[in-house]
């Protein structure tokens, strides 16, 4: 212990090293799910999570109930935690839920705002220009999956309702595991490149001045097929 430190400053120093252990535990063991080498209903055992991250047990507990918090993994008695279980249903309920909350936003949009087409749409291209890089200048799903988020978070910030965004940000956990289920499903159904485009044509529909032309880009955007894909697979159970 150095002259100018006292045991109270360490505790302080410690209560404020904790959090960010714990959010950085939070966040590699998030992108293991999203990378798919941890899979819905896959069992989390702390060792091994502590040996696979290099951290101590603390910080990887503190990190497991920060994703309960955000769905992304769920505690039962006896069972212990596992990475949340995605049902057909689980998939069509969120993805619709997630596609409801962008028709919200892009309704406010137009209802609050003179001329949409007019609007700063900086970080909204900024996003799709990351995600044009993701997918035709490299090969990581990890990467791909952020910048597509990325893109519709940007989407839905566009409407500058807070609310909104709360609870669009509120489901990021759970969306991004249905992103990450459809990228992989994708994969085999269209090139990189016409990925990047069918997010252009959504852009551009948004940012053109037609309400029916904006709403109907995002239903035909693409999450929704996969969305109803998976609710007629449930219906197949």
């Amino acid at each position: 212990m150095s002259p100018t430190t006292t045991p109270g400053m360490q505790a302080a120093d410690a209560l404020i090293e904790s959090p960010s252990l714990a959010e950085l535990a939070a966040q590699r063991i998030s992108d293991l799910v999203f990378r798919g080498e941890l899979r819905p209903g896959d069992r989390l055992i702390e060792e091994q999570l502590c040996t696979r991250l290099g951290v101590s047990r603390a910080p990887v507990r503190e990190g497991l109930r920060i994703l309960e918090g955000a769905g992304l993994v769920v505690r039962r008695p006896r069972a212990g935690v596992s990475v949340t279980p995605l049902t057909p249903r689980d998939v069509f309920e969120i993805l619709t839920f997630r596609e409801g909350l962008e028709r919200m936003a892009i309704e406010h949009l137009y209802r609050y705002t003179d001329d949409v087409a007019a609007i700063d749409s900086t970080p909204l291209d900024d996003s799709l220009t990351r995600l044009d890089r993701a997918f035709t200048a490299a090969d990581d799903p990890h990467d791909r999956l952020e910048a597509s988020h990325r893109f519709h978070s940007a989407l839905v910030a566009l409407s500058g309702n807070s609310r909104i965004m709360a609870a669009y940000d509120l489901l990021t956990m759970q969306v991004k595991l249905c992103m990450s289920l459809n990228l992989r499903t994708r994969q085999e159904q269209e090139t990189p490149e016409q990925n990047v485009e069918r997010h252009r044509i959504l852009r551009d529909a948004v940012l053109s001045g037609d309400l029916t032309r904006a709403l109907q880009a995002i239903t035909d955007h693409g999450h929704d097929a996969f969305a109803q894909d998976a609710l007629e697979r449930t219906h197949e159970r």
